[in-house]
């Protein structure tokens, strides 16, 4: 099998252009916020520049950039910035049957300066917005194999409602399922209700990621006994993200998978978390493994699936914003195994 070669960038496609899909044995609905990054062009932060983001809408972008038939399902809202969110998705051959309209505002992070590290730090405003007024739910999953919800638009208020029944309507299903934590504290609850939050759709997934920075909020020092219990307690697969340190996927019975790629430019960290996730899910639908097989993943499919994941989040911390790189299948990945 042969995985994403982040050497070979294809060209951007025009407004409109079809991709080809790597493969067609079902596809990605991912659920998750669409917000707008407010992020400063300056030290001063005298200005500001309106970036696409949003933890749902970055994953869905990388899918469909490395090639995986993905869906989006979101509330775009009849504003400058949605409208701006649908010609993205549309340019980038994401199918939109499952998005839905409001004229609520879009929500917005207003990033903090970058620090010399380029991590993010937001600023919310997400009340009285698209969130209030989440999709329905699906008539159907026809072509679907799994489903991918994250971050706070997946587990607070009506949006996280409609979230964990989109997961049970899935799972009934058959669909395999993903949860990312991507924990943003100033958008959560106290930590007792996140935690209660958590669980209850950490419970419905196959595949649950998050990062050493949420791990460490959410649940202090313990949070390695804590993924040992998800294991124990039917969770298929951990991907835990470690920074400028690569990655680890735990799986039940044991094992660890690395995954590492240096950054050679670092512009800022926004939606690195979503790339790594878009590029890990792409290349396991390249390799036919979502939905049941999910569970049983391959060697060979774990191994392929963290090398492009890495590369991915590494390429796209070299540019600003959330803006992964299109990628074509070449060469066979460099594969690393602890």
């Amino acid at each position: 099998m042969r995985a994403l070669d982040l050497r070979r960038l294809a060209p951007d496609a025009q407004p409109g252009e079809a991709r080809p899909a790597l493969m067609g044995s079902g596809g990605v609905l991912v659920y998750g916020e669409a917000l707008a990054d407010l992020v400063p062009e300056d030290a001063g932060a005298a200005r500001y520049e309106a970036l696409l983001g949003g933890s749902g809408f970055n994953t869905a972008l990388t899918l469909a950039r490395c090639g995986a038939p993905v869906s989006y399902c979101a509330t775009l809202s009849h504003d400058a910035l949605g409208r701006r969110f649908r010609a993205r998705l549309e340019q980038d051959g994401i199918d939109l049957r499952f998005l839905a309209e409001s004229d609520k505002p879009t929500p917005l992070a207003v990033v903090a300066p970058l620090g010399t590290d380029g991590a993010a730090r937001y600023h919310f405003h997400l009340a009285r917005t698209t969130l209030d007024e989440p999709p329905p739910l699906p008539a159907s999953f026809d072509g679907i194999a799994h489903l991918h919800l994250t971050s706070f638009g997946a587990t607070v208020g009506a949006s996280g409602e409609r979230a964990l029944e989109l997961m049970r309507a899935a799972r009934a299903a058959g669909l395999s399922l993903s949860y990312d934590l991507n924990i943003r504290p100033p958008a959560l609850p106290g930590p007792e209700e996140i935690l209660r939050l958590i669980e209850e759709r950490v419970t419905l997934c196959d595949l649950v990621k998050l990062s050493i920075e949420d791990a460490e909020q959410v649940f202090g020092a313990g949070y390695e006994t804590v993924v040992a219990r998800w294991l124990s307690e039917g969770r298929a697969l951990v991907l835990l993200t470690e920074g400028d340190h690569g990655a680890h996927l735990v799986r039940a019975r044991g094992e660890r998978v690395r995954g590492y790629a240096p950054v050679t430019e670092l512009v800022d960290t926004i939606g690195a978390g979503d790339a790594f996730m878009g590029g890990f899910l792409a290349s396991v639908a390249r390799a036919g493994e979502l939905g049941p097989a999910l569970r049983s993943l391959s060697d060979e499919a774990a191994a392929s699936a963290m090398d492009v994941a890495a590369r991915v989040a590494a390429e796209t911390c070299g540019r600003r914003g959330c803006d992964p790189p299109r990628l074509t299948p070449e060469l066979p990945s460099e594969q690393s195994r602890t």
